[in-house]
Order: C-alpha cells, then structure tokens, then sequence
C-alpha cells in the first residue's frame, strides 16, 4: 500500500475525530448545533486538503528520511519478504537447507548513511551456497521499501531464512526482467569472488526499469568467500590503497561503492576457484593468503610474459587433482518424438533411461545439440545464410534429482533444432538444415571430460517444416 493515501486517510480521520469531540455537549437548539457541526466539518476538511500539498512533499522525500530514520535506528518494520513461485528442494538450487542458514557479522555502510549492508550465507538441499546481500536491521537482513520496491512504503522489510533468494518476491511484479539481484550460488567447497553492479540502494529490485532510478542511487556490490586461507583484500578507495582484513574462517568481504559512471546496470561477473589459488578481479587488487605457514599475495592473472610486481607472491596454483574417475561413454539409445500438426513441427520430446543418478546440483544431465556456422548470402544463389560444419553446441540441462534407471522426458524447441538466424536484428538471415543431432552427457564437475550418454539423430520429415518462433515467422531460404 502507497503511504500518500494511508496518510490522506489518517487526516481525515483525525478531523472526524476532533469534529466529534468539539460537537458534544452542543447547545440545546439542534439547528444552531447542526449548523456549527457543518460549518466545522467544512473548516477541517479544508484544512486536510491544504495538507495535502504538504504530504505530496512528504512522498518526495520518502527515500531521503527513511535512509536519516534508519542512521538513527528509527526505522518501522514491514511485511516479510515471501517466496514468489513454487520451491523444489531436489531441483534447480533447492530450498534453504533447515538451520543452515547463517548472518555473517559483516556490517558495511552504505554511501548514504542508514542501515548498513550485510550478507547471509544459505546452504541448500542439493549443495549449493548462495551468497545473499541486503540491508540489515536488529540482527536481520532484509529489504527498503523505496526505489519502486515494496510500493515505497518506507519501511524495512525481513527477509526470512528459509526464502531462497532467487524466489522471493521483492516488491515488484513476476512480470519484471529488469529488476536487479544481489545474490549468487555455486557449489559448496569452491572460492568466489564476484560483483553485482547498479544494484537498487533498497537491496531489493525495483517495480520498473532500474534505468529509471538516478545512478547515484544505484550500488555496486564486491563480494567473495575466497576460504580459510585467505587474510586480507587490497583495493583502491580513489587514489589511496587500501587492505581490508576478510572475515575468517569463511574468507568472506563486502563494498558497497556508488555505481560507476561507465558501467551498465544489472549485471554481475564471477570467478570461482579452489581456496588459496582464486586471484583477483578488480576492483580488489591483491588477495593475501597464508600458504604453508607464510604470508603471500595473488595479483590479478597476467600474461605469461608479464611479470608480478608483488613483493611476496605466492606460488603457483597447485591445483589439486579430483577423485572423481569418469566413467567410459554409454552410447545407448534416446527416443525422439515430433509432435506434428498441418505440417508445422510444434514440438520435440526427447526420452532416456538414466544411467547414473543425480543427487545434487554437483552433476547433472546436458542436452546439447551442436550448432552451426553461418555464412554471408552469396551473390546469385537468393538471400538466405547457408548452415556449414558445426563450431559449438546448444542446448539445456535437466537440473533436478534423477534416480538411477528412471525415464527421463524433455521437451525441445523444434525450430531450435532445425532452423536459425544468424547476423543481427537488423539483418537477420534465417538458415534451416534438414539433418539434425541430438546428445546427451552426463556431466560432473569434478570430472574433466563428460560422460556421453548417447546420441540421436533427427530427421525433418518430408513436406514439414518447424513451427516459427514465438516472436514470428522468418522466411525459410533452402
């Protein structure tokens, strides 16, 4: 709810209440009473809709005083952060894992004064850590209501931790892609250390386009859980170098800087590695480990024939070797069906039985069909772009629990299969192939190379052709 009219409507029941309290005990004439309860409603009334003016500018200035309440630990509390969709504990990143949820002791300001920001830690059921940044009032995280986030209602809203954060409902309609995220998962064991830029100053994402919000207003987030090795982050705060001690045994760090002026919002990079050996990305410039008993520094990766200028680096990434033995290829059959009506293909449906079971989000199933490269339309053989040889792959992952010898159904895009455009939107050149093939692997992240459980290939049936993309037809050119 908008605080303007929940205040608009506070007015007027004050009026009501001291036209109330100065009408009793009225003279004994009623009509002189009548009229002096008249004359008053319409004095006090006049003074709520000159008040008005002022609550206008009240409005304006919602963000700035909640940001000044909240430096002062005055701030008013909201209705929780909920989960906005279904949650699935065995697929896609799972749910928050009960209990394993943790407010890392992190507090840092924000450019603006008020709440400070911090992170939380959530481990979830199928094995991945997300790193989740807010604001943090009494001991919890949570979100603004300003910016277009929680319909500006200024006050702070928990977040709770069983809410993973990719599903909570920040404030803003499903239908919003242009809202930023502060929050990241990957697997559990491994170094990070990311960004988030133009993040809303709400922690939350913002009902409408976040180029809309003044860039002032707008946060980049530097973060990183780089391990029990890690001591410290060196960056730069203007001219002046700065270090920064992490937090143990974690490794964890946050800034909280203005966005720059050249940077795109909405965006976010990270690296990950294994504990000791992640190096840098800007703008942090060195990480200082303590390796084998001695303090050493990691620069950002340079060329090989770039030399460090670090006073004490540290050696060369050793880069442990995994355990895990990858089985040899399966090559066993999958079954391809094409749904098909008036000789448009609508859809693929791909079937397998899986050979090996997934438990976690540390392996998963690929579908991957290998693309191809396109050439510029040759002079005098018509307008279209010719598909040649394959250079790489599309495709998508299954991501959910599988047990071992379970059937597994997948739909494709059927003019993903057959068709494509190459070139931009300004000159698309549609390309088509009749022959197309279909793989699937199992993949592990600790294992170097997949396991390929099969292949099919597909045919486009004579006289059918795909059904055209949701966005609309493109010419076909054989």
């Amino acid at each position: 709810m908008s605080i303007l009219p929940q205040l608009e409507r506070d007015l007027h029941e004050a009026a009501e209440r001291r036209l109330r309290a100065a009408s009793e005990g009225v003279g004994d004439n009623e009509s002189d009473g009548k009229a002096w309860r008249s004359a008053t409603r319409t004095g006090l009334r006049e003074r709520a809709r000159r008040l008005r003016v002022p609550a206008l500018a009240f409005g304006c200035l919602l963000a700035t005083t909640t940001i000044a309440l909240a430096a002062t630990g005055v701030i008013l509390t909201g209705a929780p952060v909920r989960p906005q969709g279904p949650l699935n504990p065995n697929a896609g990143e799972g749910v928050p894992a009960a209990g394993a949820s943790q407010l890392l002791p992190l507090r840092v300001p924000d450019p603006e004064g008020g709440l400070p920001w911090g992170v939380r830690i959530v481990h979830t059921t199928r094995g991945e850590v997300c790193v989740q940044i807010g604001r943090v009032a009494n001991g919890q995280l949570g979100e603004l209501g300003i910016d277009g986030v929680f319909h500006d209602d200024g006050r702070f809203h928990p977040i709770s931790p069983a809410v993973l954060p990719e599903t909570s409902g920040v404030g803003k309609s499903v239908e919003d892609d242009a809202a930023t995220e502060s929050v990241s998962c990957e697997l559990a064991g491994h170094a990070i250390a990311g960004e988030h830029v133009g993040v809303d100053r709400s922690a939350g994402a913002a009902n409408g386009d976040a180029r809309a919000i003044p860039r002032g207003d707008l946060r980049d987030l530097y973060y990183g859980l780089l391990g029990a090795d890690a001591v410290s982050v060196s960056f730069r705060e203007g001219t002046e170098p700065r270090s920064e001690a992490v937090l143990p045994p974690l490794g964890a760090y946050l800034l909280v800087r203005r966005i720059a002026p050249h940077q795109h919002v909405g965006v976010g990079e990270e690296s990950i590695g294994t504990e000791g050996d992640l190096a840098p990305e800007p703008p942090i410039t060195a990480i200082t480990y303590r390796l084998d008993g001695r303090l050493c520094q990691r620069g950002p990766t340079l060329p090989p024939w770039v030399t460090s200028r670090l006073a004490d680096p540290c050696p060369f990434p050793h880069w442990p070797s995994s355990r895990y033995v990858a089985p040899r290829d399966l090559r066993q059959p999958l079954r391809v069906r094409l749904q098909i009506s008036h000789r448009l293909i609508t859809a693929v449906e791909l079937s397998f039985t899986a050979p090996l079971a997934v438990t976690s989000a540390n392996a998963d199933y690929d579908i991957r069909i290998p693309s191809v490269s396109c050439v510029p339309p040759v002079p005098g053989r018509g307008p279209g772009a010719r598909a040649v040889g394959a250079t790489g792959y599309t495709g998508q992952s299954i991501e959910r629990d599988i047990a071992r010898g379970a059937i597994v159904t997948q739909s494709l895009s059927a003019y993903g299969l057959f068709a494509g455009v190459c070139g931009g939107p300004r000159e698309p050149r549609p390309w088509t192939r009749r022959v197309a093939t279909i793989e699937v692997l199992y993949a592990h992240p600790d294992g170097e190379v997949p396991v390929l459980v099969g292949t099919a290939t597909v045919r486009e049936p004579a006289g059918a052709s795909p059904a055209p993309p949701a966005a609309g037809p493109l010419r076909r050119h054989r």
